[in-house]
């Protein structure tokens, strides 16, 4: 799973529909300009998007998987990737205890699924009982990952909660959206939660005018329960 570096880098790359050009002005000065949104994506251009993607290995996975649907699902797949409502409607919430975890699916159709699983410990160390959690959410289009976000926590209890930590990344196949975290946060004490802010910026006006934002969290109770919660914001 790629760094928030990579992730960082990717995101410009895939933004190619933001790339600037360069239109000149009185006194011979440059300026950059914006090109317009492109309509619609499409099976073609996904395809190749997928080829000369930043993250080769996990884009070759997938369109080893997308080229064996047949051409009528191709089409369909790529709506299913630049609706709104369905990148909208990637939401999860579910409980479970720390160190067994958890996981959950979410039926959007038959053709998309969302998917949570929780993996946690709960061990004694020489700084006192160290806590972790990761939290892992999938998007898949006909059993085809398109979209994994996730976030992992850490901290430390010893007279209190020590040490928090949150670390976050992203795999992100779905061309008509940006996918980048902007914002970690840690809240609480016994009751620990933590929190990454994703912002999903539409590529095309086919997925809409303004980005999503997306809250992702992982809460700790005692370190012996856990709630995890995919949401818009």
């Amino acid at each position: 799973m790629r760094t928030l570096a990579t992730v960082t880098r990717t995101g410009v790359l895939a933004a190619g529909v933001g790339a600037l050009l360069f239109t000149g002005v009185a006194g011979g000065t440059a300026v950059a300009a914006p090109q317009a949104q492109p309509a619609k994506l499409t099976v073609k251009e996904y395809r190749s998007w997928l080829m000369n993607n930043d993250d080769l290995a996990a884009s070759q996975k997938v369109l080893k998987a997308f080229d064996k649907l047949p051409a009528a699902k191709q089409r369909k797949f790529v709506d299913y990737l630049q609706n709104r409502a369905v990148t909208k409607a990637f939401a999860l919430s579910f409980a479970g205890g720390v160190t067994r975890g958890n996981s959950k699916e979410v039926k959007y159709n038959n053709d998309v699924r969302f998917s949570g699983v929780v993996k946690g410990s709960n061990k004694v160390g020489t700084g006192g009982r160290n806590v972790s959690l990761t939290f892992t959410a999938t998007e898949r289009v006909y059993n085809i990952p398109v979209l994994t976000q996730q976030v992992a926590f850490t901290y430390t209890i010893k007279n209190g909660i020590k040490s928090p930590k949150v670390k976050r990344s992203v795999v992100n196949l779905n061309r008509a959206f940006v996918v980048k975290p902007v914002k970690n946060s840690v809240s609480g004490k016994n009751t620990v939660t933590a929190t990454v802010t994703w912002n999903l910026a539409p590529q095309y006006k086919s997925a809409g005018q303004t980005s999503l934002v997306k809250k992702q969290a992982i809460t700790s109770f005692n370190a012996q329960k856990l709630g995890a919660r995919l949401s818009n914001a």
